[in-house]
């Protein structure tokens, strides 16, 4: 082979190799865009939403981290072992609370139930309890006094509860998860949204979910903004 051909060789090699790494890295990249991942994190409009006009939380305020839930939901309460794990690697400057949502009159009394017992300083003990009740011996709960009867003894007897369920505070606190449901549109549960701001679904899967929002968590102690959608 002459020392011309030679070279018209090495430099069509060049070209093959050079395009081949090009197709290898355009793949790559639509792969990796695909499954919603950039180098800086999760993408918005694939592993959360973001709701407009939010409010933004104040200067030295901690990040708050939303569950809704309901004790009447099975998917809340498969999803609750995750929680209490995920609760104990919380960075400092994040606080963390559940709301309950009322999409029925029997979800709306669980509602009560749950800020009857957090006001009574009692949800460590009853907590799972009534997660157990109802999904375990399949047995809802069928009025306040069914309640009372349930927790009574357990922290509590079954007057001092139903006293506290029916008190302004715990009504107040219902009709602020009521408002706090309709703001962020919720249509089902569980639902994670982080700084009253980002909405992140069980749609994604359990354990990314967590993931989503320690991406978000870290995206806002660090003063930033979380990752837009090319």
């Amino acid at each position: 082979m002459s020392k011309k051909k030679s070279n018209i060789a090495l430099v069509r090699n060049l070209i093959i190799g050079g395009v081949a790494v090009v197709v290898v890295l355009v793949i790559g990249y639509g792969l990796l865009y695909s499954s919603g991942v950039t180098q800086d994190g999760f993408v918005e409009g694939q592993h959360y939403q973001v709701l407009t006009d939010a409010p933004r939380r104040r200067p030295g305020a901690p990040v708050m981290v939303q569950e809704f839930f309901s004790y009447g939901c099975i998917h809340c309460r498969n999803f609750d072992p995750l929680i209490q794990e995920w609760l104990a690697t919380l960075p400092d400057g994040v606080r963390f609370e559940r709301v309950p949502v009322a999409f029925s009159p029997d979800w709306t009394l669980l509602g009560l139930t749950y800020y009857a017992l957090d006001a009574l300083h009692i949800l460590p003990e009853n907590h799972e309890r009534i997660f157990a009740r109802i999904h375990d011996r399949r047995d809802m709960f069928d009025s306040a006094d069914d309640v009372a009867a349930f927790v009574d003894g357990h922290g509590t007897t079954a007057e001092v509860f139903l006293t506290t369920l029916n008190s302004p505070e715990v009504r107040r606190h219902m009709r602020e998860a009521d408002a706090a449901q309709r703001r962020v549109g919720l249509t089902a549960v569980p639902t994670l949204v982080v700084d009253g701001t980002y909405v992140v679904t069980m749609d994604v899967g359990r354990k990314v979910a967590l993931e989503v929002v320690d991406y978000l968590i870290a995206r806002e102690l660090a003063g930033g903004e979380a990752t837009a959608a090319p």
